[in-house]
């Protein structure tokens, strides 16, 4: 049979799909030339977004369709592979476009299909964070990459992926872009947020609020860590705001040149007045140990907040930063919480040496 002039793709939804993973791929593939089929379960729903910034019908559904009418199948992730994986019918137009050599790629949450179809065992392959431990159940070596590839499997962990994901995906289909030059793979690029943009994904507008948002949360930090080692009186616990200080003053370094690389100004506009003004009349009769909750929860707190902005922009660059900083913050925290749990168990104070934290794994 001779090869097909242009290239189908497969690329499924179900209702809460991640917006962006959806669709930057779905974008890129037709501007590339190739058909695109959006396959659902039934083809007389509106499917809706997570974001509320994708509302579309499928094209036809996974019970009629054929594997071997594809050239790829993509899996978006989301809420919406949780969906994939109870519909029999997907899972099995999955395990078949699998089976027969096609090109499968999945992000995010996608492998939870891979994982239902029964396909991963001795793959190399990656996804969200929190599926993990159930990609390497299923049989995967997981690898904490932005992109693998193992044959015709292309896995991706989070919408920062999105882009490098879908270039990958246009490449192996030996597709072109017009007036498009996409930066090779592995190599070190920090505007794959202008692809992303131009095919669906952040703007720069949101990826530069994202950053000043984060600014404004580690300024406000350094701010009440510095005035925590003023008012701690046992050295190990004034000793340990110190350095929690100072590694705030390099998240603001790192934060402010991913901001200028992107193009964007600090809005020196916004600020916590009304906060502060509660954290200074707080501080006024607070002992070691009060002072320790209070930045327990900051770091708390910070770490929900990094992981959040982590998983929200296309911008790979950016959210390596973010990746940073909850490092970080998780390390800090627990050194903070074993302190707190010296002073509140009676135990003798140990000091609090640093620790590395637990890798970032995606998302």
């Amino acid at each position: 049979m001779a090869e097909r002039t242009t290239k189908k793709v497969a690329i499924l939804i179900e209702q809460h799909v991640e917006d962006s993973e959806f669709q930057i791929p779905y974008t890129a593939l037709q501007r590339a030339g190739a058909e695109v089929t959006v396959l659902g379960s039934r083809v007389n729903e509106t499917y809706a977004g997570k974001q509320a910034k994708v509302s579309i019908k499928a094209d036809a559904t996974t019970t009629e369709a054929r594997a071997s009418d594809f050239d790829a199948v993509v899996i978006p992730g989301g809420m919406a592979p949780d969906k994939m994986r109870t519909n029999m019918k997907t899972v099995r137009f999955v395990r078949d476009a699998v089976e027969q050599g096609k090109l499968v790629a999945a992000v995010c949450h996608g492998p939870q299909v891979l994982i239902e179809a029964d396909v991963l065992r001795g793959r190399r392959a990656t996804g969200f964070r929190a599926i993990r431990k159930d990609m390497q159940n299923a049989g995967a070596d997981f690898q904490n990459e932005a992109l693998v590839v193992d044959g015709q499997l292309l896995t991706s962990r989070r919408p920062s992926d999105v882009p490098v994901f879908t270039a990958a995906i246009i490449r192996r289909l030996g597709l072109e872009l017009k007036d498009v030059s996409l930066p090779e793979e592995g190599v070190a690029y920090d505007d794959w947020w202008q692809l992303a943009e131009e095919w669906g994904g952040s703007t720069k507008d949101e990826i530069v609020d994202g950053l000043n948002t984060a600014i404004r949360g580690e300024r406000y930090a350094l701010s009440a860590f510095e005035h925590y080692a003023m008012k701690a009186t046992a050295p190990d616990i004034k000793s340990l705001f110190n350095e929690i200080a100072a590694s705030k003053q390099q998240h603001i370094a790192l934060l402010e040149a991913r901001l200028a690389a992107v193009g964007g100004k600090e809005d020196l506009q916004a600020g916590g007045a009304g906060a502060w003004a509660t954290l200074k009349s707080w501080l006024q009769s607070s002992d070691d140990v009060a002072l320790l909750r209070r930045a327990l929860g900051d770091l708390q707190t910070g770490v929900v907040d990094a992981f959040n902005l982590t998983n929200k922009f296309t911008d790979p660059a950016t959210a390596a930063v973010f990746d940073q900083i909850e490092i970080d913050l998780a390390a800090n925290e627990q050194r903070v919480a074993d302190l707190l749990h010296a002073r509140t168990s009676g135990e003798e104070s140990k000091p609090a040496t640093p620790s590395t934290g637990a890798a970032v794994s995606g998302a």
